[in-house]
Protein backbone atom coordinates (compact mmCIF):
# COMPACT_ATOMS: atom_id res chain seq x y z
CA UNK A 1 0.00 0.00 0.00
CA UNK A 2 2.84 2.12 0.86
CA UNK A 3 4.66 1.60 -2.46
CA UNK A 4 1.43 2.07 -3.87
CA UNK A 5 0.76 5.67 -2.68
CA UNK A 6 4.13 6.62 -3.50
CA UNK A 7 3.79 5.88 -7.20
CA UNK A 8 1.04 8.10 -7.08
CA UNK A 9 2.62 10.64 -5.91
CA UNK A 10 5.39 10.76 -8.15
CA UNK A 11 2.66 10.38 -11.26
CA UNK A 12 0.83 13.85 -9.52
CA UNK A 13 4.37 15.55 -9.34
CA UNK A 14 5.36 14.22 -13.04
CA UNK A 15 2.12 15.53 -13.86
CA UNK A 16 2.71 19.02 -12.38
CA UNK A 17 6.14 19.52 -13.88
CA UNK A 18 4.51 18.43 -17.32
CA UNK A 19 2.50 21.74 -16.64
CA UNK A 20 5.00 23.43 -15.79
CA UNK A 21 7.21 22.31 -19.24
CA UNK A 22 3.99 22.34 -21.78
CA UNK A 23 0.94 23.65 -20.89
CA UNK A 24 1.38 26.35 -18.52
CA UNK A 25 3.09 28.42 -22.04
CA UNK A 26 0.19 27.13 -24.45
CA UNK A 27 -2.23 28.49 -21.73
CA UNK A 28 -0.46 31.42 -21.21
CA UNK A 29 -0.40 31.84 -25.04
CA UNK A 30 -3.90 31.18 -25.10
CA UNK A 31 -4.89 33.84 -22.41
CA UNK A 32 -2.58 36.83 -24.08
CA UNK A 33 -4.35 36.11 -27.59
CA UNK A 34 -7.33 38.64 -26.57
CA UNK A 35 -5.53 41.83 -25.31
CA UNK A 36 -5.64 42.20 -21.09
CA UNK A 37 -9.03 44.31 -20.36
CA UNK A 38 -8.73 45.58 -24.07
CA UNK A 39 -11.78 47.65 -25.68
CA UNK A 40 -12.50 48.61 -21.54
CA UNK A 41 -12.68 51.61 -20.39
CA UNK A 42 -10.60 51.77 -16.90
CA UNK A 43 -11.14 55.53 -15.65
CA UNK A 44 -10.41 56.27 -11.93
CA UNK A 45 -13.42 57.08 -11.28
CA UNK A 46 -14.82 53.61 -12.27
CA UNK A 47 -12.10 51.65 -10.26
CA UNK A 48 -12.96 54.08 -7.35
CA UNK A 49 -16.86 53.44 -7.17
CA UNK A 50 -16.52 49.45 -8.80
CA UNK A 51 -13.57 48.45 -6.86
CA UNK A 52 -12.15 46.81 -10.02
CA UNK A 53 -8.80 45.11 -9.70
CA UNK A 54 -7.03 43.82 -12.61
CA UNK A 55 -5.03 40.57 -12.60
CA UNK A 56 -2.00 40.00 -14.83
CA UNK A 57 -1.78 37.13 -16.51
CA UNK A 58 1.87 35.51 -14.68
CA UNK A 59 -0.08 36.22 -11.25
CA UNK A 60 -2.97 33.92 -12.58
CA UNK A 61 -0.92 31.02 -13.87
CA UNK A 62 0.72 31.30 -10.25
CA UNK A 63 -2.39 31.06 -8.35
CA UNK A 64 -3.70 28.36 -10.62
CA UNK A 65 -0.29 26.53 -10.57
CA UNK A 66 -0.60 26.53 -6.95
CA UNK A 67 -4.46 25.09 -6.58
CA UNK A 68 -2.78 22.26 -9.03
CA UNK A 69 -0.56 21.27 -6.45
CA UNK A 70 -2.65 20.85 -3.54
CA UNK A 71 -5.09 19.34 -5.88
CA UNK A 72 -4.34 18.02 -9.11
CA UNK A 73 -8.15 17.56 -9.78
CA UNK A 74 -9.70 20.50 -8.90
CA UNK A 75 -10.01 21.41 -12.69
CA UNK A 76 -11.10 17.76 -13.69
CA UNK A 77 -13.77 17.67 -15.75
CA UNK A 78 -17.16 17.75 -13.65
CA UNK A 79 -15.08 20.22 -11.31
CA UNK A 80 -17.53 23.45 -11.25
CA UNK A 81 -15.47 26.77 -11.44
CA UNK A 82 -17.14 30.26 -10.07
CA UNK A 83 -15.38 33.21 -10.08
CA UNK A 84 -17.84 35.73 -8.01
CA UNK A 85 -16.47 38.64 -9.87
CA UNK A 86 -15.02 37.56 -13.00
CA UNK A 87 -14.15 40.89 -14.99
CA UNK A 88 -13.22 40.22 -18.31
CA UNK A 89 -12.47 36.22 -17.67
CA UNK A 90 -9.00 36.66 -16.63
CA UNK A 91 -9.30 33.43 -14.39
CA UNK A 92 -11.93 31.75 -15.89
CA UNK A 93 -9.96 31.72 -19.58
CA UNK A 94 -6.79 30.01 -18.45
CA UNK A 95 -9.42 27.68 -16.56
CA UNK A 96 -11.34 26.79 -19.97
CA UNK A 97 -7.78 25.98 -21.76
CA UNK A 98 -5.98 23.77 -19.04
CA UNK A 99 -9.87 21.77 -18.96
CA UNK A 100 -9.42 21.49 -22.88
CA UNK A 101 -5.83 21.34 -22.79
CA UNK A 102 -5.03 18.85 -20.33
CA UNK A 103 -8.12 16.91 -19.53
CA UNK A 104 -9.04 16.48 -22.75
CA UNK A 105 -11.81 18.30 -22.45
CA UNK A 106 -13.80 19.71 -25.83
CA UNK A 107 -14.90 23.55 -25.80
CA UNK A 108 -18.36 23.23 -24.72
CA UNK A 109 -17.61 20.54 -21.96
CA UNK A 110 -15.19 22.76 -20.64
CA UNK A 111 -17.71 25.74 -21.12
CA UNK A 112 -20.28 24.13 -19.03
CA UNK A 113 -18.01 23.85 -15.61
CA UNK A 114 -17.51 27.37 -15.94
CA UNK A 115 -19.37 30.12 -14.27
CA UNK A 116 -19.03 33.79 -13.97
CA UNK A 117 -20.57 37.01 -12.77
CA UNK A 118 -19.77 40.57 -12.80
CA UNK A 119 -21.32 43.81 -12.00
CA UNK A 120 -20.40 46.06 -15.28
CA UNK A 121 -21.98 44.78 -18.59
CA UNK A 122 -18.99 45.46 -20.60
CA UNK A 123 -16.60 43.06 -18.08
CA UNK A 124 -19.45 40.43 -18.58
CA UNK A 125 -19.78 40.95 -22.83
CA UNK A 126 -15.93 40.88 -22.85
CA UNK A 127 -15.09 37.95 -20.65
CA UNK A 128 -18.13 35.93 -23.34
CA UNK A 129 -16.29 36.62 -25.52
CA UNK A 130 -12.75 35.74 -24.24
CA UNK A 131 -14.21 32.29 -22.93
CA UNK A 132 -15.78 31.63 -26.96
CA UNK A 133 -19.17 31.39 -24.90
CA UNK A 134 -20.28 29.94 -21.50
CA UNK A 135 -21.92 30.90 -18.14
CA UNK A 136 -21.03 34.48 -17.33
CA UNK A 137 -23.68 36.78 -15.81
CA UNK A 138 -24.31 40.04 -14.85
CA UNK A 139 -24.83 40.55 -11.51
CA UNK A 140 -24.04 41.50 -8.15
CA UNK A 141 -22.94 37.92 -5.97
CA UNK A 142 -22.98 40.10 -2.39
CA UNK A 143 -26.04 41.41 -3.61
CA UNK A 144 -28.17 39.12 -5.72
CA UNK A 145 -31.57 40.45 -5.14
CA UNK A 146 -30.57 44.03 -6.65
CA UNK A 147 -31.27 44.56 -10.18
CA UNK A 148 -28.53 46.44 -11.79
CA UNK A 149 -28.91 49.28 -14.51
CA UNK A 150 -28.28 46.77 -17.46
CA UNK A 151 -29.32 43.44 -16.05
CA UNK A 152 -31.46 41.69 -17.80
CA UNK A 153 -34.47 39.62 -16.18
CA UNK A 154 -32.71 36.44 -17.32
CA UNK A 155 -29.73 37.61 -15.46
CA UNK A 156 -31.87 38.88 -12.16
CA UNK A 157 -33.54 35.83 -11.65
CA UNK A 158 -30.59 33.38 -12.49
CA UNK A 159 -28.67 35.72 -9.66
CA UNK A 160 -31.43 35.28 -7.15
CA UNK A 161 -31.85 31.60 -7.61
CA UNK A 162 -28.46 31.00 -7.32
CA UNK A 163 -26.97 33.21 -4.57
CA UNK A 164 -30.45 34.59 -2.99
CA UNK A 165 -31.03 32.44 -0.25
CA UNK A 166 -28.20 31.05 1.97
CA UNK A 167 -28.33 27.76 1.11
CA UNK A 168 -29.29 28.16 -2.48
CA UNK A 169 -24.86 28.02 -3.35
CA UNK A 170 -25.93 24.30 -2.16
CA UNK A 171 -28.72 23.04 -4.13
CA UNK A 172 -26.87 25.02 -6.92
CA UNK A 173 -23.81 23.14 -6.80
CA UNK A 174 -26.35 19.45 -6.51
Amino acid sequence: MKLNLQNKCIKIHTNISNFDMVLWPKITEKCDQHGYMSGVDRQSDRVKSTGEVFTPTEVVIDILQKMIYDDPYVFAPGKTVLDPACGDGQFLVPVKWLKMLHYGMNEQDALDDIYGVDIMRDNVELCLKRLGGGHVLMGDTLNPDKRLKEQTDYEHKEMKRIFGRKDSLERFWE
